[in-house]
């Protein structure tokens, strides 16, 4: 793929034809849906996650008044989606740092909500990345784990907003969600 366009418009074939499946689902949120979009089947395999990673790292750079010192993933989706970011970021010479919110306090080990604390002092800003938004729960709960700890967190960044309430939600609770595609992009 020689241009963005190219590569937006392979990956987002990819979603439509590997990753959506018209049948009803019960999602994370614990709502019904008539349909599901498993991005694992694409952000697991090396040539698509690449593509994602330059796509997702794109749309971070394109967002107006961005300001952020690390990206996080949320588990689990997030996180294959952070290591492309960043091998995105370096291969642009702009190479960024991550790190991963936990759902809950480890009760081992150093029992860090996040992990690797290095790269944060308190008071920085965090960039969320999720893979697939529907409700916006799993973004807020990272939000509220990382603001509990002392970070900001005021925008994410996803590949896929449902459009069923996710952004709506998360600013309602001073987060801006990015999206690469939308639900309706896929089914348009």
């Amino acid at each position: 793929m020689n241009n963005a366009g190219e590569t937006k418009t392979f990956v987002l074939n990819a979603i439509k034809t590997l990753c959506w499946e018209k049948k009803e689902f019960t999602l994370a949120s614990g709502k019904k849906s008539d349909f599901y979009i498993d991005l694992r089947r694409i952000s697991f395999d090396g040539e698509y996650l690449y593509l994602i990673g330059k796509l997702l790292y794109e749309e971070i750079g394109n967002a107006k008044d961005l300001k952020f010192s690390v990206i996080a993933g949320v588990p689990v989706g997030g996180i294959p989606l952070i290591s492309a970011i960043l091998a995105a970021s370096f291969l642009d010479k702009n190479p960024l740092k991550s790190v991963v919110i936990r759902k809950e306090k480890k009760e081992y080990g150093k029992g860090n909500l996040i992990e690797p604390v290095q790269f944060l002092s308190k008071g920085a800003n965090i960039l969320i990345i999720e893979d697939v938004v529907t409700t916006g729960g799993s973004i807020l709960k990272a939000v509220k784990n990382a603001r509990e700890e002392g970070y900001e967190i005021t925008d994410a960044v996803c590949m896929v907003d449902r459009q069923e309430g996710g952004a709506e939600f998360l600013k309602e609770n001073g987060i801006v969600l990015h999206s690469v595609f939308t639900k309706s992009d896929i089914t348009g």
